[in-house]
């Protein structure tokens, strides 16, 4: 699975600041604090102040508040319907993302923009001091290059480990590759756009979710494919989907027919959509709304019934629950950790850590790409120890700028889990620390490792699995080059040639 760099939309009832508001008032903050505490919390979890420099929320961030504000003032300094196709600002207007009119009044505006200038700092702290890596043994790395690749834009890697396959999807020509034991390479069909999900439906059978565009957009261009070698047949099952990003297949009614659950994260819009049965003809039954990432079918409150577990990302970032009621329904959704609108949530995944037979959650926070691209120190990889009745507890933190992805695994067979992680958005300080492998040391003590390999690309998408079927867990990563300027400070490093595709082969057997 793959995680799509997204620009974040700070939304709706939180985003309280006007263009036209940002000098200082003879005004007491505290009134501010009130005012924003109130609006903010409304919507998503409040952004203190302390989490963004004082030019970042003046500059950066206060202006985009302010269109979504309704302030027009704003929307028109922005040109936020300018470049945009008719279908688009159609789209966005009956979502109503830019108001026709303003929200809050000018005065309470002015409150809370006076307290956050008042209250940020000029600059955020460093990150916290961190263990730093150790050189990773027993792994062989072997680069992949694609023939006339030279700026790789991989939006997929994915390990087949049924048929020992790795599967590659390029964004600059949105071609499906598929390599296999002997290294030869061969191509799919191409998808209308970037491929950024594999899913296996059933033996010989899987399905391939295309994003549409990978730029923010609230066009609905996405689309389903599925691929079934039994009848060595390809087609395109469902299209004009909402930037698609995640789905899995699940027997939620307990009917012994497979029903469809799909991420599709959007922009201002998205949602979970849920394809019972596997009828794409149908209408689907809708849970959540814009962000959803990534989802997990967990029997949470032990009834019986198959759960989903989801994370949303964009401006209200959450973790939460929709209990199955059966008969195909759920309950509303039910938010169990809320993060502040600026953690960058990106992915997740459900394991016990801690074998205390309680399903713990990893997360990876890091997401930069949004109005406040500056280095973070609250970025990074967490476990939440899931200590029962909906409570999760933050149990390790390990700080690391634009943290991107984290994936469990047991590479060293000592029966614990291990984390695979990668680090997308950051600037290259440390290129080789993109990569981190955690050894699992018990009581949630993590030993991080690294490669000298993992400096030669941006590592956007990352996979794991025993891809030479010798009975270890292997590491693919895939290297995206967003523009011109991440291409040109890898050359600058020495990266005489970037490889499309990094694996880590396990020599543990």
């Amino acid at each position: 699975m793959t995680l799509i760099p997204i620009k974040k939309s700070l939304t709706f009832i939180g985003l309280l600041f006007s263009t036209y508001a940002i000098q200082a008032q003879d005004t007491h903050p505290l009134k501010g604090k009130v005012l924003a505490e109130s609006y903010c919390a409304s919507c998503h979890s409040f952004p203190a102040p302390s989490l963004l420099p004082k030019e970042i929320w003046r500059k950066q961030v206060l202006p985009q508040m302010a269109a979504f504000m309704g302030i027009k003032s704003a929307q028109d300094t922005l040109g936020v319907w300018e470049n945009k196709p008719a279908e688009e600002i159609a789209q966005l207007k009956k979502l109503g993302v830019y108001p026709s009119r303003s929200l809050l009044s000018k005065e309470d505006y002015k409150e809370i923009v006076n307290y956050y200038l008042a209250e940020a700092p000029i600059k955020l702290a460093p990150q916290k001091p961190k263990d730093l890596p150790e050189t990773l043994q027993g792994f062989t790395p072997k680069k992949l290059f694609i023939e006339g690749i030279k700026s790789p834009m991989t939006s997929l890697v994915a390990i087949n480990e049924e048929r020992k396959e790795l599967i590659i999807s390029d964004a600059n020509t949105n071609q499906l590759y598929v390599k296999v034991q002997n290294d030869e390479l061969f191509t799919l069909p191409p998808t209308s756009s970037p491929a950024v999900h594999y899913i296996k439906k059933s033996p010989n059978t899987y399905n391939f979710l295309s994003i549409g565009s990978i730029a923010p957009s609230d066009l609905s261009q996405g689309a389903l494919y599925e691929m079934d070698l039994n009848s060595n047949s390809w087609n395109q099952v469902k299209d004009e989907l909402s930037r698609p990003v995640y789905g899995i297949w699940a027997d939620l009614e307990n009917d012994g027919i497979p029903d469809f659950i799909l991420c599709n994260y959007g922009n201002h819009g998205g949602n979970i959509s849920l394809f019972m049965d596997g009828d794409f003809t149908t209408n689907p039954q809708i849970l959540g709304g814009a962000g959803a990432r990534k989802v997990e079918v967990v029997d949470l409150n032990q009834d019986g019934k198959l759960d989903i577990l989801a994370l949303f990302c964009q401006g209200n970032e959450r973790f939460s629950v929709f209990y199955n009621q059966g008969k195909g329904q759920f309950e509303s959704e039910k938010i169990l950790l809320r993060f502040s609108p600026l953690m960058g949530s990106s992915y997740f995944e459900m394991r016990d850590m801690n074998a205390d037979g309680k399903l713990d959650l990893l997360i990876s926070n890091g997401d930069n790409w949004d109005y406040s691209s500056v280095l973070k120190p609250y970025h990074g990889f967490r476990i939440y120890e899931n200590l029962g009745g909906e409570n999760f507890e933050e149990s390790w933190f390990y700080p690391q700028y634009g943290a991107t992805k984290v994936m469990s695994l047991d590479f060293d067979d000592d029966g614990d889990l291990d984390l695979a992680t990668i680090a997308f958005y950051d600037e290259l300080d440390n290129p080789e620390h993109q990569f981190l492998l955690f050894e699992n040391l018990g009581n949630m003590v993590f030993k991080p490792k690294s490669v000298p390999e993992a400096a030669l690309g941006k590592w956007l998408t990352m996979d794991v699995g025993d891809i030479d079927a010798d009975g270890d867990s292997d590491i693919v990563l895939g290297a995206y080059s967003h523009n011109v300027l991440e291409f040109t400070k890898l050359l600058i490093q020495g990266v005489e040639e970037i490889p499309n595709v990094l694996i880590l082969e396990n020599n543990k057997y």
